[in-house]
């Protein structure tokens, strides 16, 4: 954690963040902390889930029951979502993709109120993956609120983190890019960050305005703003995982706001992509 938070401290040092925000949409920056065999291990331990919850319906159904009953407590308003835990849409048409949310406040609720997971090597092996992980990314927000002066986002707490893991199949088709229901986004690890196209915010927007990040590091994280700053005047950064007929993963760190409602707001339009 120490050396990401250092190496963080330096990139964002060499120009305003909101200017890289405005101008390019995002910021790269290299991690010195997880390397690409941190990420297969969570990778492999996400398909043991995936195995184990898909030939186990009662697993899968407790474990949506506590997740329903996290969704009910007051935990949940740390992250003001109702996007959590396991989705399977594999079968689902033009998705074709498997994704876990994790939050650290649901793996302790978990811990606490189902010990039996703990004693199911493919769920208990994934979350403390998600946990390693996910714990990396906290200083990196606060000090990229900390640049931009919006600290009181996070109420003087550590930001709330959704980790969310995924696994496209090759069937995997995507019509539209998309804005992010966060304040910010971490894109930590892709298996083709090629896939990943995104754009500056615009007042309109072609499908041509969109490209994938050049990487100047050989591991590197790309930081871009959500849709919970725009009372800032701080726009989402829009961005699409196009589909590349293949199977592929990928991990996205997710910095929430704490008991916040976000406004309807008219954004900008998204193009259709063939």
């Amino acid at each position: 954690m120490v050396l990401l938070s250092i190496v963080c401290f330096q990139w964002l040092c060499g120009a305003p963040l909101a200017e890289e925000f405005e101008q390019k949409g995002y910021v790269e920056l290299s991690d010195a902390l997880h390397g690409s065999n941190t990420y297969n291990a969570l990778y492999a331990s996400f398909d043991e889930l995936i195995v184990f919850l898909q030939n186990n319906a009662i697993w899968t159904h407790k474990l949506c029951s506590a997740k329903e009953r996290f969704l009910r407590s007051k935990e949940k308003h740390h992250y003001s979502t109702d996007v959590l835990g396991f989705y399977d849409e594999s079968e689902r048409t033009e998705r074709h993709q498997i994704s876990f949310y994790y939050s650290t406040h649901f793996h302790d609720f978990l811990h606490s109120r189902y010990p039996e997971f703990g004693e199911v090597s493919a769920i208990a092996h994934f979350l403390d993956a998600c946990y390693e992980i996910q714990q990396s990314s906290s200083d990196l927000f606060s000090e990229a609120a900390g640049k931009l002066g919006v600290d009181a986002i996070f109420e003087g707490r550590a930001p709330p983190i959704l980790l969310k893991v995924i696994k496209y199949f090759s069937s995997y088709t995507v019509k539209r890019p998309h804005y992010d229901g966060s304040a910010f986004s971490l894109f930590l690890d892709s298996t083709d960050n090629q896939s990943l196209h995104l754009s500056s915010y615009k007042a309109s927007l072609t499908s041509d305005d969109f490209s994938s990040p050049p990487r100047q590091f050989s591991r590197s994280v790309l930081l871009i703003p959500g849709a919970f700053l725009i009372e800032f005047s701080i726009f989402p950064t829009p961005h699409i995982a196009l589909p590349n007929g293949k199977i592929r993963y990928a991990t996205i760190a997710f910095a929430m706001r704490p008991n916040y409602a976000c406004p309807k707001i008219e954004y900008s339009s998204l193009p259709s992509f063939k």
